[in-house]
């Protein structure tokens, strides 16, 4: 019985060692963001946007990361919820670049949805950070 249970118990670590690949940790790290976003939690942003970040909106407007979180930062809170889907991650070492949809719904006005390309990269703790962001907006369906 305890060789079954030990048997059992390194079947399970071995499947959540397997499970918590380096995708799952960019995804995390595009969860963290979005969550500093909505939440305007200065510390979740500086620790999930790498430091040299461009992030182009929709509009085409750029921002560094100091501006992209003073903008965040400032006045109420510009978003309610965001909800990604059809989340892809493609691996080039210490780089990945993530795709999918998101759901956006403002603090003001209609939800709508972006087509989003992220790129992020590994720094030295080992800890993925958004380097590059671009947005589009695309029909609801």
């Amino acid at each position: 019985m305890r060789r079954m249970l030990t048997l059992a118990m390194v079947m399970a670590a071995t499947t959540l060692a397997i499970a918590a690949g380096p995708e799952d940790a960019i995804k995390e790290a595009g969860a963290g963001w979005r969550q500093g976003a909505i939440k305007q939690d200065k510390a979740l942003l500086q620790k999930y946007l790498a430091d040299d970040l461009v992030y182009t909106h929709g509009g085409g407007q750029t921002q560094t990361k100091a501006e992209y979180i003073a903008s965040v930062l400032s006045g109420p809170s510009h978003y309610q919820a965001m909800e990604p889907s059809d989340t892809r991650v493609r691996l080039y070492g210490k780089t990945a670049v993530l795709w999918g949809l998101v759901d956006v719904t403002p603090g003001k006005g209609e939800t709508y949805r972006t087509r989003t390309l992220e790129v992020y990269t590994q720094n030295a703790s080992g800890l993925w950070q958004m380097s590059q962001k671009e947005s589009v907006r695309v029909p609801m369906k």
